[in-house]
């Protein structure tokens, strides 16, 4: 099945992306949230991990797929 990986960069996301290749999954692409401030390295979220979100642009290097990246912002307050 050809997927579109969601990856924050972190080794989560990482170990998930080995997983479906190991499985047999084709990684076409790499989607990634990032803070909208880019002096901003950790968004204070319940849902989403950004602290990584400046190794995926690499990881879709390497891979050589594309990488989709949108621009998120908010807090749990």
């Amino acid at each position: 099945m050809k997927v579109v990986a969601l990856v924050s960069g972190g080794k989560d996301s990482c170990y998930a992306m080995m997983k479906c290749i190991q499985y047999g999954h084709e990684i076409v692409a790499l989607a990634n949230l990032l803070p909208a401030d880019d002096s901003v390295d950790e968004l204070d979220s319940y849902m989403y991990q950004t602290v990584g979100h400046q190794i995926v642009v690499s990881y879709a290097k390497c891979m050589g797929v594309p990488l989709f990246r949108r621009r998120i912002q908010g807090s749990t307050r």
